[in-house]
């Protein structure tokens, strides 16, 4: 019997291998003299043998019957063949299921693949607490001139840009490190490089009690929940400066203490809209409320006393879209003021004080029509602080109460945004961060036009008619009118 080839060929199906085995049993039976033949088969290449060799596995001997004993009749044969062919049908039905199993087990094992594949590329493209960290900022740039009456005496707490022999002048330049560390808790940071310092304006962290956020308490040196404009960014704010009213009770609006927030989710993405698009305030919780040191950004506590702050806004939106926000505010303490000579204005001794400090308390109200395009803001507040005595020799507890209103107008253009807004403040108290808290006087109306070039750019134009107390030299300018220009650039 000739051997099937032992050159390497493709491997023959178990159906195929099978039938030829019960062949050549058959043909050997009827047609081949009798003796015993031994086949073996190959694993690998399913060829078949006559001969034993390497991984090749016998499958057993077939003994030959001499033809002339072992005749056999035509219905036999066809017997024999019938058999074989249901052998070979019940083969070929093995077969196809044998090759269903093998595509079923390939599927799986490309599925696993697949899924190992994508758990060991998320596991890669996790990012680190760093890698959430973004990092961002603004810088004013201004320019002033004086146009008419007192503005040779000016001057303003807020405002060094309208200070004698001042020209161009960097007001603000910040620069912001903030993210999500978490799902429950986010850092911030703010840096301030402008007036020849670098200071931090900002440093906490936001501690989320639940994924959505609502709920969170902020430790650290942050903004004070009070009033609206004193929340609001620099960066977001229309007029040059902050109302002296309200920024006389938190001088630079930050503190060091810890303040619990409530946002409810539907608020938190309006706020975010608000902040983006329509110079709102942020996200100060729809209820805030905490205690801090009392004593001004970046100062230590003097005499083991907190301030207790609380505010409450709500931002309601209009069938037709109009959002109006309106809200309460307040805070109570004991302020220890800075005293000080002061031989400009005829200080020659350090005025006498309380140690402990004054009663330093104030509520007051907002409501802001957001411009969509026209707008109305307006804020006002009372209270008591400590205040330099009329003969100046002492520091004693004084009244104060003024705010603001200011209405806008937005105007958008092929050539960006165009804000024009008129502004009309009034204050009179003291100014509890100067040393020796003088009184102020202030009555101002600001002219003004934004130009939002793009969302990196602003041009600001404004004109002020001042009638305000100089409370470096305790003088008061009764008409100074001067011209502003401020370019912002935000990146």
């Amino acid at each position: 019997m000739k051997q099937f080839g032992t050159n390497k060929a493709r491997p023959i199906p178990i159906s195929k291998l099978m039938t030829t085995v019960l062949y050549v049993v058959f043909l050997s039976s009827i047609v081949m003299p009798t003796y015993a033949l031994t086949l073996y088969v190959d694993p690998d290449t399913n060829q078949v043998y006559t001969t034993p060799g390497k991984n090749r596995v016998k499958l057993g001997q077939f003994k030959q019957v001499d033809q002339a004993e072992d005749t056999h009749s035509p219905e036999e044969v066809k017997a024999v063949e019938k058999r074989l062919d249901q052998k070979m049908n019940e083969l070929k039905a093995l077969e196809t299921r044998l090759e269903e199993q093998q595509k079923v087990i390939q599927e799986v094992a490309q599925q696993n693949k697949a899924t190992v594949g994508k758990k060991e590329s998320a596991k890669s493209d996790e990012k680190k607490w760093y890698d959430r960290i973004k990092i961002g900022g603004y810088t004013q740039f201004r320019q002033g001139a004086g146009l008419s009456g007192d503005f040779a005496g000016l001057a303003s707490p807020g405002d060094k840009a309208i200070e004698k022999d001042t020209n161009f002048f960097i007001r603000r330049a910040r620069l912001v490190f903030q993210g999500d560390v978490s799902d429950h808790l986010k850092l911030y940071m703010q840096t301030e490089f402008a007036g020849g310092t670098v200071g931090v304006r900002d440093m906490y962290g936001d501690i989320y009690f639940d994924k959505k956020k609502e709920f969170r308490i902020r430790p650290g040196l942050s903004k004070i929940p009070n009033s609206f404009e004193l929340l609001q960014s620099s960066r977001n704010r229309l007029a040059l400066e902050r109302a002296d009213a309200l920024s006389s009770g938190v001088r630079n609006e930050r503190d060091t203490g810890i303040f619990f927030y409530w946002t409810p989710e539907h608020v938190q993405k309006r706020f975010s809209f608000l902040s983006k698009n329509l110079k709102g305030s942020g996200d100060y919780g729809v209820i805030g409320f905490g205690a801090y040191t009392g004593q001004g950004i970046n100062q230590r506590d003097k005499n083991d006393n907190v301030h207790i702050a609380a505010r409450v806004t709500y931002p309601f939106q209009f069938s037709n879209g109009q959002i109006f926000e309106t809200g309460v505010y307040g805070f109570t303490g004991k302020f220890v003021p800075r005293v000080g000579i002061n031989t400009a204005a005829g200080i020659l001794t350090n005025p006498t004080f309380n140690k402990k400090g004054y009663r330093d308390e104030r509520i007051g109200l907002h409501a802001i029509l957001y411009p969509q395009p026209f707008g109305f803001q307006t804020e006002w507040n009372w209270g008591r602080s400590p205040q330099l005595s009329a003969d100046r020799t002492r520091i004693e507890s004084g009244t104060i109460n003024g705010g603001y209103v200011q209405a806008m107008y937005k105007i958008d253009s092929r050539w960006g945004a165009w804000i024009p807004y008129v502004k009309w403040q009034k204050y009179n108290g003291a100014e509890k961060d100067t040393t020796n808290t003088p009184y102020s006087r202030v009555r101002e109306t600001e002219v003004g036009i934004e130009w939002q070039i793009n969302n990196q750019i602003e041009l600001v134009a404004a004109y002020a008619n001042m009638d305000r107390t100089n409370v470096k030299a305790l003088r008061h300018v009764k008409n100074a009118n001067i011209m502003r220009f401020q370019l912002q650039w935000k990146y």
